[in-house]
């Protein structure tokens, strides 16, 4: 039986600036339907004089649009500072080593909120696909880790494991990829990431939704 290993976050030292564009899309049996693309940006900054990566995300083309802002600790990765938008709702929230607080606003007025964080937390989709990407991954790999998942407006931690499912390759756009698929499992939520086993990036991902199934192509 494979072992599940203790999360361990990979030091911020190798996280690489830049950006990533993906193609978003709705597979279903009636054919593909555009969803717009979502575009991830890694940047050197500072908050409150400390030295941070900021992953910022934004979604564009779709009916609602969307974006999140993630400040993370320069050496550890670990969260500092979110703000998040969903059209006109914006979520404001600060970490520290076990808790996450902050506030929402939305056309129904301002909320706060406090929740307890788990170990190896994973918060926006930006921040999981670069953590995936400088993972030790290998055949049998598996780790515990977490997921924030915001439900009915409140950010909420849920205990998650990633996964090595298997070895694929696939056409990406820069051509063939030989890709290990990583499973993240949280609940009844599961993505997969297809991480291309020699840029160490992901090329694509996939979540089955009750619409159907939610692909994103680099």
């Amino acid at each position: 039986m494979d072992s599940l290993y203790a999360f361990e976050r990979p030091i911020g030292a190798p996280l690489r600036t830049g950006s990533s564009t993906y193609r978003l899309s709705l597979l279903r049996d009636a054919g593909p339907v555009a969803l717009g693309e979502r575009t991830v940006d890694v940047t050197e900054t500072q908050l409150g004089g400390a030295p941070t990566w900021l992953v910022s995300e934004r979604r564009t083309g779709s009916a609602v649009p969307t974006s999140d802002s993630l400040w993370l600790a320069r050496g550890q990765l670990t969260p500092m500072r979110w703000v998040g938008t969903v059209d006109r709702a914006q979520l404001a929230a600060s970490f520290s080593h076990d808790s996450i607080f902050g506030a929402l606003q939305s056309y129904a007025g301002r909320s706060s909120f406090a929740t307890p964080l788990l170990p190896g937390v994973l918060v926006t989709p930006g921040m999981t696909e670069r953590i995936v990407e400088m993972l030790p991954l290998r055949a049998g790999y598996r780790a515990a880790a977490s997921l924030i998942l915001v439900d009915m407006g409140t950010p909420r931690a849920l205990p998650a494991e990633l996964s090595v499912e298997r070895e694929e390759r696939i056409t990406a756009s820069g051509g063939d990829a030989d890709c290990w698929v990583v499973l993240l499992r949280a609940g009844v939520m599961e993505e997969r990431l297809w991480v291309d086993k020699g840029k160490r990036l992901v090329v694509r991902t996939e979540q089955v939704t009750s619409a159907g199934r939610v692909v994103a192509e680099l």
